[in-house]
């Protein structure tokens, strides 16, 4: 018993203490999320926390709406996206990302929609404070598997 109560408070510890020797920072992102074979794109806006752990090694967990909905086939829609992500970042002030992870996707569409969990991917070229990125996922929309496209620029503060 005295083992445990011991391991758990060593790893409330360690979760406590990794932030605050970690590179941290938020960051606001807006961009363009497109559902497969839409005909415009939704216009997203959302926040990102990023800690870089070790040099190049980092994770990021991230929230997005729809600002401006989308349109797919005749109805509208829109997306709500949250994330979790590990990253690769190259060093310096003009730096290339790679990040893959887990995101939930709920879509709004006319007046259904659906959600579910799946992987993500996302590739990302910073430069000087702006970050611009491309990510990928997928939605389970009624038993159909469709790509979610997300284009966006992000600015740290």
């Amino acid at each position: 018993m005295q083992k445990s109560i011991i391991g758990v408070l060593l790893a409330l510890g360690l979760l406590v203490a990794m932030p605050a020797h970690a590179d941290s920072d938020w960051r606001v992102k807006a961009g363009m999320l497109a559902l497969e074979d839409d005909g415009s794109a939704a216009t997203n806006v959302g926040i990102v926390y990023a800690w870089d752990f070790v040099g190049i090694i980092g994770a990021e967990f991230e929230a997005n709406t729809s600002l401006a909905d989308g349109e797919y086939g005749p109805v509208d829609y829109s997306v709500l996206q949250g994330g979790a992500y590990a990253t690769l970042t190259t060093p310096g002030p003009i730096y290339f990302k790679a990040k893959a992870g887990l995101v939930y996707n709920d879509v709004e569409i006319g007046s259904g929609g659906d959600s579910s969990v799946g992987e993500a991917i996302g590739v990302g070229l910073g430069v000087f404070g702006f970050e611009f990125e491309y990510t990928r996922s997928t939605v389970d929309l009624g038993g159909t598997d469709l790509d979610v496209d997300y284009l966006s620029a992000s600015f740290g503060f």
